[in-house]
């Protein structure tokens, strides 16, 4: 392969103006130089796996301020492990079922009926049975603590907005209160950076972030950090275990009493996590806690406003500046819409106008809302701004013609 400096050319993939942001469905992220040295440098060297995942747990714990944590291979391998670890804890027998939950004293999870975002999927994996509760009812705690039985393993809490109910802490306080683990899906959370802590102070027991969104790691990664014992029960259901328990690197855990002996392979061992993706999120981690979000957000704006203001001056178009987003998170976006004076180019002919140009522009669609879209800054650079505007002009152009 010639060095073009993009694959993608060489292998004729069309690239994309991304004006979805972190969607995996484009790419994710685009990993930071920091964290394609470490994953290059991790890459030419040999290590024993539970070594570097104690220091990724150590270094997890201090940013997260959870008891510990693991590398995931993504957020959803996160959230099927969380399932996995509340439904065996320490027991190996039960570990070595999985998915086959027969037998096992408690094998459902309070979740919410699925809706826009139904993404359970992964928590079924486990082979856990999800009791599904409306949690945007008026009464969604009253309605979650009658769901909650002698079965019940865990509750879980998927945040996709600022300002859903019912609130982390009166969720957890409730799952304590039964002494049941509360786990929350926070792969679309950040930014705000303070949500990297929030949930594990609020009192959620597993939370699992995207590595590849806002924190800028490899893009099929993902953080998953709590209470010590179950990550030590997540983290043996992940990794090889073609091992003998005389000479088990962890054998210091059969020893202090944490587990009886070494599992089989578990669950999640189609889900393992190779060292560099390891290394490379946590170079991610430490870059992020030195991040200049400030400078981002002005950035974002800029490239936002820049957009607004071209858009706006296309007949037929309507650009609208917003913040916080949609989801009530604090980054702007740009709001899109047809008018009347589009003559009949409604949003869904526009976005499949804009993905057939070079190179594609894909925008983020409004799931309520069909003659809506959007564009997130985040990864985008002022070039993009200038295609994307011509890229709306000559579309609107080839539109009007007879």
């Amino acid at each position: 392969m010639q060095n073009s400096g993009n694959p993608y050319d060489h292998f004729g993939v069309p690239t994309v103006v991304n004006c979805v942001g972190y969607a995996t469905r484009v790419g994710g992220s685009c990993p930071a130089k920091t964290v394609l040295d470490a994953m290059r440098g991790g890459n030419g060297a040999f290590v024993e796996m539970d070594d570097l995942f104690e220091a990724a747990s150590k270094l997890i714990a201090r940013c997260t301020g959870a008891e510990a944590g693991i590398v995931t291979c993504s957020a959803s391998a996160g959230l099927t492990l969380s399932a996995a670890a509340c439904l065996t804890g320490s027991k190996v027998e039960w570990m070595d079922q999985l998915p086959d939950t027969a037998g096992l004293p408690r094998n459902e999870i309070i979740y919410p009926k699925a809706g826009l975002y139904d993404y359970e999927h992964p928590l079924r994996a486990s082979g856990v049975r999800l009791i599904e509760v409306d949690y945007q009812g008026p009464n969604a705690l009253k309605q979650i603590e009658t769901a909650i039985g002698p079965k019940t393993a865990a509750v879980g809490y998927p945040w996709h907005h600022v300002d859903e109910k019912p609130s982390i802490d009166k969720l957890a306080e409730l799952a304590h209160r039964h002494r049941l683990p509360l786990i929350v899906d926070a792969a679309m959370s950040l930014p705000p950076a303070e949500n990297l802590r929030k949930f594990i102070q609020e009192g959620a027991d597993l939370v699992v972030f995207s590595g590849g969104k806002h924190l800028q790691g490899p893009q099929a990664s993902g953080i998953l950090c709590g209470r010590a014992d179950l990550i030590r029960s997540a983290w043996v259901q992940m990794v090889d275990m073609d091992v003998r328990p005389n000479t088990w690197s962890l054998g210091h855990w059969i020893k202090k009493g944490w587990i009886k002996r070494p599992p089989r392979h578990g669950i999640g061992r189609s889900m393992k996590v190779g060292k560099e993706a390891i290394v490379g999120l946590m170079a991610a981690l430490e870059t992020y806690e030195r991040r200049d979000f400030v400078s981002e957000l002005r950035t974002w704006r800029a490239i936002r406003d820049e957009i607004v203001v071209g858009v706006s001056k296309i007949p037929g178009l309507i650009a609208k500046p917003l913040f916080p987003s949609p989801t009530g998170q604090p980054f702007p976006v740009a709001q899109i819409e047809a008018n009347s004076s589009a003559r009949g180019l409604d949003m869904t002919k526009l976005i499949w106008a804009l993905r057939a140009q070079q190179p594609k522009i894909i925008l983020a669609e409004d799931d309520q809302d069909a003659g809506r879209a959007y564009i997130y800054p985040m990864c985008l650079n002022s070039k993009d701004a200038r295609t994307i505007i011509t890229a709306f002009k000559r579309v609107v152009q080839q539109h009007r013609k007879p």
